[in-house]
C-alpha cells in the first residue's frame, strides 16, 4: 500500500511538473532581444532567457556550495587523521608499565656499612 501510494504521489509531480513547463513556456513565448555586456542575441524566446538565467544561477550556488562542502569534508578527514594518530598514542602509552606498579619491582636497596652518609643518616656521627 505503501509503494502504491508513494508511485502515485510520484507520477503525480511528474504530470504537475510538465503542466508547469508547459503552461511556462506557452506563457513566456515572447520574442526578445538579449543585451549581454558584449553581444547582443536579436529573438530568443523569453522563457529560455528565463531558464538560462536559472540555470546559471544554479549553477553558482552549486559551485559554491561544493566549495564550502568540499573544504569542510577535507577539514573533517584531517581532524579524523589526527585523532587516530592521538588514539595510537594514547593505547601506546597505556600499555606501558607504570613505574613502582606491582609487576615490575624496584630494585632493592643496598646499603654498605661503611658509607660514612649513612652514619649521618642514622645519626652516627662521631
Amino acid at each position: 500500500m505503501k509503494r502504491l501510494l508513494f508511485w502515485l504521489v510520484l507520477v503525480g509531480l511528474f504530470i504537475a511538473a510538465l503542466w508547469a513547463g508547459w503552461t511556462f513556456r506557452a506563457s513566456n513565448s515572447v520574442p526578445v532581444d538579449l543585451e549581454l555586456i558584449w553581444i547582443r542575441i536579436p529573438n530568443v524566446e523569453l522563457w529560455w532567457v528565463v531558464l538560462g538565467s536559472m540555470a546559471i544561477g544554479a549553477g553558482l550556488a552549486t559551485t559554491s556550495v561544493g566549495f564550502s562542502w568540499l573544504r569542510g569534508h577535507l577539514l573533517n578527514l584531517r581532524y579524523r587523521r589526527a585523532i587516530r594518530k592521538l588514539e595510537t598514542e594514547l593505547h601506546e602509552m597505556r600499555s606501558l608499565p607504570l613505574s613502582g606498579s606491582r609487576g615490575t619491582a624496584p630494585e632493592p636497596l643496598r646499603l654498605d656499612p661503611a658509607d660514612p652518609n649513612l652514619a649521618v643518616a642514622a645519626g652516627k656521627v662521631s
